[in-house]
């Protein structure tokens, strides 16, 4: 009922997922798709106005450059930019590391295949997948790095952003911004998600916990951890794939866009919680 009634349209308009569905080629949506969600943290507003930025400095073939930039190329591409702990080099740092993903795999979503190929399968969530993409990018910029004057690898080379940035899977943590990508993209096509990894499986996905979804995961009774965390992202997403066993993760959208909109404020509010058709199941 939840996603029956979410006007998909309005709540578009305002997500970071926006900035790839305005691409038609599949590389070009995952170019755009890899940094919008990364710089999916913060107020909504803002991550729109960094995001924007970033795709403006994309251009019109943003795959094309992801595979073609150097280290010449991206610190020009990213000079400048600040968003809250990210800076120009950060981006640089990652967007030359996806590169060499992307030419030695034929684009992103052909890594994560490789990774499955070669063992992934067996495992029934995308951990391993994305902890084998952590690795390549960073391990595929530092190459990119060497020989470089001091001078042009401070443009390129990251600081103290790039980890949070470009989290570790192997941390512990909810993993909010790529557990959301890997939505976008194996989820659909439909009129959200982008569907063109949809061979990796809706089923294994799990849960984006950002602070609307955690909030509402426990009022939910989904989840009684205190905080996001890795294990509890597992949990919300095994108690909604006893309702989706195939697609646990359709919830995810509508639940977000509760809280950005307004319709959930979190604590209780009589004339707000009555019109939510999630109100009987609701512990606030």
């Amino acid at each position: 009922m939840l996603c029956a009634q979410r006007d998909s349209a309005q709540a578009l308009a305002v997500d970071p997922i926006r900035f790839p569905r305005a691409f038609t080629r599949g590389d070009d949506r995952e170019a755009v798709a890899v940094l919008a969600a990364l710089l999916a943290y913060g107020r909504v507003s803002a991550i729109g106005a960094a995001a924007a930025w970033v795709t403006a400095r994309l251009g019109d073939a943003p795959g094309a450059a992801l595979r073609a930039d150097g280290p010449e190329e991206a610190g020009a591409r990213f000079e400048g930019f600040v968003y809250r702990f990210t800076r120009g080099p950060d981006l640089a740092r990652v967007w030359l590391g996806l590169g060499e993903v992307a030419r030695a795999h034929g684009g992103l979503g052909g890594a994560l295949r490789a990774y499955e190929r070669e063992g992934g399968a067996e495992s029934p969530h995308l951990l391993p997948h994305l902890t084998r993409l952590h690795d390549e990018v960073l391990t595929g910029g530092a190459r990119r790095l060497e020989g470089l004057s001091a001078a042009a690898r401070v443009r390129v080379e990251g600081g103290a952003g790039l980890a949070h940035l470009w989290s570790n899977p192997r941390g512990g943590s909810a993993l909010k911004r790529l557990n959301m990508l890997t939505r976008w993209l194996v989820r659909g096509p439909d009129e959200v998600d982008l569907g063109l990894w949809a061979d990796l499986g809706a089923a294994r996905l799990t849960m984006p916990l950002d602070a609307h979804v955690f909030r509402a995961a426990r009022a939910l009774g989904l989840t009684r951890r205190p905080a996001p965390s890795w294990a509890a992202a597992r949990e919300v997403t095994e108690r909604l794939a006893a309702l989706s066993p195939s697609d646990p993760l359709r919830y995810d959208f509508a639940l977000a866009h509760l809280g950005i909109s307004g319709d959930c404020r979190g604590r209780r509010v009589e004339e707000v919680c009555a019109r939510c058709p999630l109100e009987p199941l609701c512990g606030l």
